[in-house]
C-alpha cells in the first residue's frame, strides 16, 4: 500500500519535505570523552525530532488513502448517473408513445422521435414553438371537441385531445401531462406524453353510427329516440314545458310495397322521411322505428294547439302525390299523441300510450291523429289485479325455473344455461313473461321474485352438477330494481352459502341501460358484485350506447349481443357489421362474446365466422324445465355447433 501511496505526486513530495526536515537539524562531532552529555542531549532530539516526523507522515498517508476513497466513491457513482441518465434519455428518445418536454409557459424544449412521426414536425420546427401548435383553430362539423389548449398544461392533467397535424390532418391522442419540480418544489418543465387512439375513435363513432341511426333513411333509430325521450322529459321538468310524443304509421303501406316491390317502397319510406322532417323545427327529433313505422319528438312546447298544428301539417303534406318510377301513389298515416308531464314522465309508459292512441286513430278511420286519454288505458287496474295475482303466486309457489343452453362455439358443448321465469296461473294457464315482468318492475315484487329466482337457479345447478359430472354455469338475470339495491351484494352471498354453489358457475345478468345512469356509483356497484366471485354478464348490449371510455372501465366478463341484430342475420348488412363490430370490440377489451337468438344455421356460421364465443337460441334448443334439461344432457341432443 506504501509503494501505491508513493506513487502519487502529491504523497511523494510530502515525504520529501519531511525528509528534508530532519536532515536539516544541526550535527556536530561528539568527542569521545568531553562532550558525552551533550552529544547524548543532540542525539535524543534528533530521535524525538524523526518520531514525529514519522507520525505526522502516517497522518498524511492516512489523510490521501480517505481522499483517494471518496474521490474513487464520486467517480463510480457520477459514472452511474451518467449511465443512467443515456438509460433514460434512450428510453425516452425511442418510446413509443410521443414525448415533449416544454417549460412552465409551454414552449417546446425536447420532442421525441415518436413526436415527430406522429405529428410531422421535425425536431427544429417543433422547438422553440408553443405546445398549442397542435390545437385546432377549425372544429370538424362546427361542434366544438377537446383540443389542445394552455389550459392542459398542468400536473397530472389527463384526457383526450383531438390534434392536428402539420399536414393539417387531424388526429386523437390520449395525452398526460407531468410536472418536473426543482429543489425548491418548483415547477421547472412539464413532461406532455401522448398516445395516438384514432382508430379507437373512428371505430368508436362507426359503432355508433351503426347503432344509432337507422341506415335506410338517416333517420334516428329507437335507440337514440328513447334517449332523446329521457332527455326531453327531463327538459320539460326543468322548464315547465311540454313534451309530445307521436307516433306515426303509413296507412296501406304494405300494399305499395308488395305491388311496386321492396326498391319502391324504400324510396317511399325516404321520402316521407324528408317530409316528416321538414314538418319539425330543428330542435325536435324525427325517427324510423322499423317498417313504415315513425316517431317524432316535439320539445319545449307551450301549448296544445301547437301539437295539433303540427300533426294538421303532417298529414296534409304525406297526402300529396308521390312519384314512385312511373306509378304516382297518395299515402296518408295515423297517429297516435301522447304528453309529457300529463300522461306520463316514463319513457316505457308514453311510448306505450302513444302505440295506444295510434291504434284508435287506426280504428277510428286511418287519416287522422288521436291524444292519448285515461279512457282508452285501463292499466291502473290492470297494474292493480295482476300484482295481487303475483303476490298470491309467489306465496303458492304458481312460479317455476325453465333453462336455455349456452353454447360454446369452439367446442359445441354446452358451457352455461340461462335460467327464465315461467308463470303458471290457477286459470288463465301460462302467462308470457313479457306480460307480468314489466309489472313486477313497476311494483317493487320484481325483488322478491328475482330472489326466488336466484336462489332455485344456484339449487337446481348444484344438483345438476352432480347427477351429469358436468361443471356447468347458469346465467341469471338482474331487474334494474334488484341491482341498485344497496343490499343485493348480501343477497347473492347469502344465496352462495345456503345452496353451496360454488360462486364461479354463477352468472349475473344486466342490461346495458342500467349501466347507463351515474357511472362511478355503477362501478362500485359491479365490483361489489364481482367480490362474490360471480361471473358479470351485460345483457342486451347494442340496445344502448355505452362509450367505449365508460366499458373499458366496467368489471364485466361477457357481453350478450340484442337478439335485434342477430334475428335478420344474414338478409340485414347493417346487423352484421353491428354485431360484427360488438365481437371485435369486446375481444379488444378481453371480454367474452355470447349472441342470443340463433335460429337458423346461417346465423351459427356467421357467428362462428367472426369468432363469436357463445351463443343460445332456438336453433341449439328451447328452454327446458329441469326434468328435460336432464334428460337433453343425458341424449345428448344438442345440435351440433
Amino acid at each position: 500500500m506504501f509503494k501505491h501511496l508513493l506513487k502519487r505526486p502529491i504523497v511523494f513530495s510530502a515525504l520529501t519535505l519531511l525528509s528534508s526536515a530532519a536532515m536539516s537539524l544541526p550535527s556536530t562531532d561528539i568527542p569521545s570523552n568531553a562532550n558525552i552529555v551533550t552529544g547524548g542531549t543532540t542525539l535524543g532530539l534528533k530521535l524525538i525530532a524523526s518520531a514525529f516526523i514519522a507520525v505526522l507522515f502516517g497522518l498524511i498517508c492516512l489523510i490521501l488513502i480517505r481522499l483517494n476513497f471518496k474521490l474513487q466513491q464520486n467517480i463510480s457513482r457520477r459514472e452511474q448517473t451518467e449511465l443512467s441518465l443515456t438509460k433514460l434519455s434512450s428510453a425516452v428518445t425511442n418510446s413509443g408513445a410521443s414525448i415533449a418536454i416544454t417549460n412552465t409557459e409551454g414552449t417546446i424544449e425536447y420532442v421525441n422521435d415518436k413526436f415527430c412521426e406522429l405529428t410531422g414536425y421535425e425536431q427544429p420546427d417543433a422547438i422553440g414553438r408553443s405546445i398549442d401548435l397542435l390545437g385546432l383553430t377549425q372544429f370538424p362539423d362546427g361542434d366544438e371537441v377537446p383540443t389542445w389548449n394552455m389550459n392542459c398544461l398542468h400536473d397530472n392533467w389527463k384526457g383526450d385531445l383531438l390534434s392536428h397535424r402539420k399536414d393539417g390532418s387531424q388526429f386523437w391522442c390520449t395525452t398526460t401531462i407531468s410536472a418536473v419540480y426543482d429543489k425548491k418544489q418548483s415547477i421547472t418543465s412539464y413532461i406532455v406524453s401522448g398516445i395516438d387512439i384514432t382508430g379507437l375513435k373512428e371505430a368508436n363513432s362507426a359503432m355508433k353510427q351503426l347503432a344509432l341511426f337507422d341506415i335506410l333513411t338517416g333517420l334516428a333509430n329507437r335507440r337514440l329516440f328513447i334517449d332523446r325521450m329521457g332527455q326531453s322529459i327531463a327538459s320539460s321538468q326543468r322548464r315547465n314545458t311540454i313534451a309530445a310524443l307521436l307516433f306515426l304509421d303509413l296507412d296501406q303501406f304494405k300494399r305499395i310495397n308488395d305491388t311496386l316491390g321492396h326498391d319502391a317502397g324504400d324510396e317511399l319510406l325516404l321520402i316521407v322521411a324528408e317530409r316528416l322532417k321538414s314538418c319539425v323545427r330543428a330542435q325536435d327529433t324525427v325517427a324510423r322505428l322499423g317498417g313504415d313505422e315513425f316517431t317524432i319528438l316535439l320539445n319545449d312546447i307551450r301549448d296544445v294547439q301547437s301539437i295539433t298544428h303540427i300533426a294538421n301539417q303532417i298529414l296534409k303534406d304525406l297526402k300529396e302525390p308521390i312519384m314512385l318510377g312511373k306509378h304516382e301513389v297518395i299515402i296518408s298515416t295515423s297517429i297516435g299523441i301522447t304528453l309529457t308531464p300529463d300522461d306520463s314522465q316514463e319513457v316505457d309508459s308514453l311510448m306505450k300510450n302513444a302505440d295506444l292512441a295510434l291504434y284508435h286513430a287506426k280504428e277510428q278511420g286511418r287519416d287522422g291523429y288521436h291524444f292519448f286519454t285515461e279512457e282508452l288505458n285501463t292499466k291502473a287496474l290492470k297494474l292493480l289485479h295482476i300484482e295481487q295475482e303475483l303476490r298470491h303466486a309467489l306465496q303458492m309457489d304458481e312460479f317455476s325455473i325453465v333453462y336455455q343452453p349456452q353454447v360454446c362455439l369452439k367446442t359445441g358443448t354446452i358451457s352455461s344455461i340461462e335460467a327464465l321465469i315461467r308463470w303458471h296461473h290457477p286459470t288463465r294457464g301460462e302467462v308470457a313473461p313479457d306480460d307480468f315482468i314489466k309489472i313486477a318492475e313497476e311494483t317493487g315484487l320484481i325483488v322478491q321474485i328475482g330472489e326466488w329466482v336466484l336462489k332455485n337457479a344456484c339449487i337446481q345447478t348444484q344438483l345438476l352438477q352432480k347427477l351429469t359430472g358436468q361443471r356447468i354455469r347458469v346465467a341469471v338475470n338482474l331487474s334494474s330494481r334488484q341491482f341498485s339495491d344497496p343490499n343485493l351484494e348480501q343477497v347473492i352471498e347469502g344465496v352462495i352459502v345456503e345452496t353451496g354453489l360454488d360462486p364461479k358457475y354463477l352468472e349475473l345478468e344486466v342490461t346495458e341501460s342500467m349501466l347507463m345512469n351515474n357511472i362511478d356509483k355503477v362501478i362500485e356497484q359491479l365490483n361489489r358484485i364481482k367480490a362474490t366471485g360471480t361471473t358479470i354478464t351485460i345483457d342486451d348490449f347494442g340496445s344502448g350506447y355505452s362509450s367505449l371510455s365508460y366499458l373499458k372501465r366496467l368489471p364485466v366478463d361477457i357481453l350478450k349481443v340484442d337478439r335485434e341484430f342477430v334475428k335478420d342475420i344474414p338478409e340485414d348488412l347493417n346487423d352484421m357489421e353491428i354485431t360484427s363490430a360488438i365481437i371485435a370490440i369486446a375481444h379488444k377489451l378481453n371480454l367474452k362474446v355470447i349472441a342470443e337468438g340463433v335460429e337458423n344455421i346461417d346465423q351459427r356460421d356467421f357467428l362462428v365466422i367472426n369468432k363469436c364465443d357463445y351463443a343460445q337460441g332456438y336453433y341449439f334448443s328451447r328452454p327446458l324445465t329441469f326434468e328435460d334439461l336432464y334428460r337433453f344432457f343425458s341424449d345428448g341432443q344438442l345440435k351440433s355447433a
